[in-house]
C-alpha cells in the first residue's frame, strides 16, 4: 500500500484513474486528431498548389496520406493532453512530421531537404497554432475569482 501523494489506500493513482475514465478524453483525442488532420490536409493543398501541381483529391491525398497516416499513430501514443500544446501539440507535430517522411520515403516519394523543412515547419506552425488559441481561449474565458 502507497500513501503518496495522487495515490489512493488501494495504491491508486487516483488522479490518473479520473483522467482515464472522466468524460471528454476520447473526445479531446479525437478533437485533436481531427484538427491536426484538417492541417496536414491543408499543408498538403497549400503544398500543391504553391509548386503548379494538381489541387484534385488524388493529388492533395499523395501528399497527405503518410502523414494522415502518422498522426492516426500519434492517437495511439499520446493518450492525455492532446489539446495542450506541451507536451501533445509538440509530441503530435513531431511525430507526423518524422513518420510521415518515413512513410513517404518507404513509399518512393519524394524527401529533399527543402520539402523536409518546409514540412517542419508548416505542420509545426498550424498544429501549435490551434493549440495556442485554444489556450488562449481557455485563459480568457476561465472564471475569475472574487476578491472581497
Amino acid at each position: 500500500m502507497s500513501i503518496q501523494p495522487g495515490t489512493g489506500p488501494q495504491g491508486l493513482d487516483v488522479g490518473r484513474a479520473s483522467r482515464a475514465a472522466g468524460p471528454g478524453t476520447w473526445g479531446q483525442r479525437g478533437a485533436a486528431m481531427l484538427l491536426d488532420m484538417a492541417a496536414v490536409v491543408l499543408f498538403a493543398y497549400l503544398g500543391r498548389g504553391a509548386h503548379e501541381g494538381g489541387r484534385s483529391v488524388a493529388d492533395v491525398l499523395e501528399v497527405a496520406l503518410p502523414f494522415l497516416v502518422a498522426r492516426l499513430l500519434v492517437t495511439v501514443l499520446v493518450q492525455h493532453g492532446s489539446l495542450r500544446l506541451w507536451p501533445g501539440g509538440v509530441v503530435a507535430w513531431l511525430v507526423t512530421w518524422a513518420g510521415g517522411l518515413a512513410l513517404r520515403a518507404a513509399l518512393g516519394g519524394g524527401t529533399a531537404l527543402p520539402f523536409v523543412l518546409v514540412a517542419l515547419g508548416v505542420l509545426g506552425a498550424l498544429f501549435l497554432s490551434w493549440r495556442l488559441m485554444w489556450l488562449m481561449w481557455l485563459l480568457m474565458t476561465r472564471p475569475r475569482p472574487r476578491h472581497r
